[in-house]
């Protein structure tokens, strides 16, 4: 016997195909384009990374952007999520290797990384919050001072 494909059984294949389509969007909380400018000491931040970390009642994934030459930016589409977040800063640190080279890691013999320069207010146990709204965002951040670092031999 032949198999028919009916205008009906047509209309209802139709209808759970736009079912399934309609849930192939965006997904996940709103995040909104942010930028600015990170000083340290009274000097843009030659490079690292400025981390964004979603706080309760927001929920969301944390996001980071790299710091070049004290500035920063991120699209609403790889951007915080809209509400309060916590902001974490990073430098990087000039090892005269990529930290995962494992063979020039070795040859330090095992001697620690030096710390970050960064207060831990503004970086580790950062106190620094923002809250994203649903535009294009600025936000600056101006850290007083670095701390020293003593050489490691």
């Amino acid at each position: 016997m032949k198999s028919l494909f009916l205008p009906s059984q047509f209309g209802s294949f139709a209808a759970v195909l736009l079912l399934a389509l309609a849930g192939c969007g965006s997904s996940g909380p709103p995040r909104a384009a942010i930028h600015g400018r990170v000083t340290a000491g009274g000097q843009p931040l030659a490079a690292g990374r400025i981390l964004f970390t979603p706080i309760a009642p927001s929920k969301g994934p944390a996001t980071s952007a790299r710091i070049t030459a004290g500035e920063y930016q991120l699209t609403a589409k790889d951007g915080p999520v809209v509400g309060a977040n916590r902001v974490q800063i990073e430098v990087d640190l000039n090892l005269g290797f990529e930290l995962d080279d494992e063979a020039a890691y070795a040859q330090r013999g095992g001697a620690p990384l030096p710390p970050n320069p960064i207060p831990p207010e503004f970086s580790t146990h950062s106190t620094q919050m923002v809250e994203i709204k649903a535009e294009d965002n600025a936000y600056d951040v101006t850290i007083p001072y670095l701390q020293q670092v003593a050489r490691q031999q």
